[in-house]
């Protein structure tokens, strides 16, 4: 890797163990970002030596410049001289940290490096784990310590505002990556006489894919003609296909589990459903929207943050699978404004949260952070 000493050298560095939203929004800024002047770099943090990571393999795919840096071990201070020197080596200016086991590492390495160090935060688990809630506020007390800090939803910075000095908050929206969803729908959908419900994510208890479930039960026993495609994969999985089975349903659904092309299958859905208790600007919603899919979505602050009920989709109730079943009726039931919906969001996610947009605003902000540090 031969550094360009006329560019800003971005290094991006994230401790990723698959590929999911903050790892896909990582590659939709690295492929917008404009190469005459950011020289973009990914590195994964990884505990087991000659790991090749989800991400990295993704990276490189894309024609990015990725690679896996083995850490010693979990939390490892002595890993962050190494990082230290490889930065000085590759002359980086910023490194943008996306996630606790990154902030930390690129704090620590930044500051040997007399690197810029910055930080994304894509949001905050609600999962009951004591030892991720700790690292988590742990991170959030390193923030006050970054030369920037930069959350991708509104309800995010709000809840930063108490702890980090304004001057280091600025807001970049989330984005999605236009030019890969297009590509991605360039191909025909599968043929099929039924109405396809899908979902696109981890299986986590976070997503709460039980009631997506539950209202899929009750809208078979009026609508033969549905089946369930389920995206992706995760600790819940063999939960949710126990339920499943429970509920005598698990012959209509599709567990298709991690598949590093899962845009490609939103030409196979009629309908996206996010039925999450927690988000921060789900990209899967964005992406759905771009695909110009009708979505329903829990009515949280991040999916309300781009679904308007009735306008760009509709929204439920967190945990009522009555009516989330009602609401995807309603889809089914009413073809004309659900594609009118479906054009609302795509308008929207265009006009609104393209990596394009973020890019341009992230550019900005890494020459801004380098002058005022100069």
């Amino acid at each position: 890797m031969s550094p360009d000493k006329r560019k800003i050298h971005v290094l991006h560095l994230i401790g990723s163990t698959g590929l999911y939203g903050a790892e896909r929004w990582i590659l939709a800024l690295m492929r917008a970002l404009d190469p005459d002047s950011i020289q973009s770099t990914l590195i994964n943090l990884v505990d087991n030596e000659n790991e090749v990571s989800e991400v990295v393999v993704a990276a490189r795919r894309r024609g990015l410049t990725a690679m896996d840096f083995y850490t010693g071990g979990r939390f490892n201070p002595l890993s962050a001289i190494r990082m230290a020197r490889w930065a000085r080596e590759q002359h980086v200016s910023i490194i943008h940290g996306h996630g606790f086991k990154s902030d930390f590492f690129g704090y620590l390495a930044g500051r040997l490096a007399g690197c810029a160090v910055m930080t994304t935060p894509h949001g905050w688990s609600v999962e009951k784990n004591r030892k991720l809630q700790l690292y988590e506020k742990l991170d959030r007390v390193l923030f006050r310590f970054m030369d920037l800090v930069c959350p991708l939803s509104i309800e995010l910075i709000a809840g930063l505002k108490s702890s980090v000095d304004a001057t280091k908050l600025r807001l970049v929206l989330n984005g999605v990556d236009i030019d890969e969803v297009r590509a991605a729908l360039s191909t025909n959908r599968s043929q099929t006489e039924y109405f396809v419900i899908g979902y696109i994510g981890r299986l986590v208890t976070l997503k709460n894919l039980e009631t997506l479930l539950a209202s899929f039960h009750m809208l078979t026993a009026d609508k033969p003609k549905v089946r369930l495609m389920i995206v992706g994969d995760g600790p819940e999985r063999e939960n949710l296909e126990n339920q499943a089975q429970q509920l005598g349903i698990r012959e209509h659904i599709e567990f298709l589990g991690f598949r590093e092309d899962a845009v490609a299958f939103l030409k196979e859905f009629d309908v996206f459903v996010l039925p999450s208790l927690s988000e921060g600007i789900p990209r899967c919603i964005m992406e759905a929207m771009a695909a110009s899919l009708p979505v329903v979505a829990s009515d949280i602050p991040g999916n309300r943050n781009l679904v308007s009920h009735g306008e760009t989709g509709l929204l439920f109730t967190v945990g009522d699978s009555r009516t989330l079943a009602d609401k995807i009726r309603y889809m089914m039931d009413h073809p004309a404004a659900a594609r009118e919906m479906a054009l609302c969001g795509k308008r929207k996610v265009e006009a609104e949260y393209s990596n394009r947009r973020m890019a341009r605003v992230y550019t900005a902000l890494y020459q801004e952070l380098l002058a005022g540090l100069a």
